[in-house]
């Protein structure tokens, strides 16, 4: 049995008697968990990487591991109309330039990230092409993250995947 101090959070949930405003409550435990976890030392799941594509890969685009490079794991997009770009291990930090190392954020709360074209709650799929996506490819790729808020400067909670890439995968990986 593990022993220690517990730490009460202060982390907004709508009660019964609460009206419904289903974006706005994702929209504050999203920014509650993203001014917590730092303080925890476990803020987000990130991995060092290394883009050798031969093009620039942009940021909060999905990746893949396509082999290792030198010291670190190379990636490349994922895209919805290719089995092969699966699974997505995270998404880019940063835009990562060819040659050049980046950060990928395999879970956790990304912020300062363009998700304007998004309304809050919206599940979040690789595109075909590359990219995110708010509508469910038909080739079948499982839900990346969830728009906390919708903005220029948004928020989106990333899942690490696991199985298919699915959140019922990512359920069963949990318990």
């Amino acid at each position: 049995m593990a022993s220690g101090e517990t730490i009460t959070y202060d982390l907004p949930y709508p009660v019964a008697s609460d009206p419904v405003n289903v974006h706005g409550d994702i929209q504050d435990l999203a920014e509650a968990i993203d001014a917590i976890l730092p303080t925890l030392g476990l803020p987000y799941h990130t991995l060092e990487v290394v883009n050798n594509t031969g093009a620039t890969i942009a940021k909060a685009s999905p990746v893949y591991i396509s082999g290792f490079g030198a010291t670190k794991p190379r990636i490349t997009k994922s895209d919805a109309n290719t089995s092969a770009t699966f699974p997505v291990v995270g998404l880019t930090q940063a835009a990562i330039t060819n040659g050049s190392d980046g950060v990928i954020l395999v879970n956790g709360i990304f912020t300062d990230v363009n998700t304007s074209a998004y309304s809050a709650g919206d599940r979040l799929y690789v595109a075909a092409g590359g990219g995110l996506t708010n509508a469910q490819p038909t080739s079948g790729g499982g839900v990346i993250g969830v728009v906390a808020k919708a903005a220029a400067s948004g928020i989106i909670i990333v899942g690490a995947n696991k199985g298919n890439g699915t959140w019922g995968a990512l359920k069963e990986g949990l318990s």
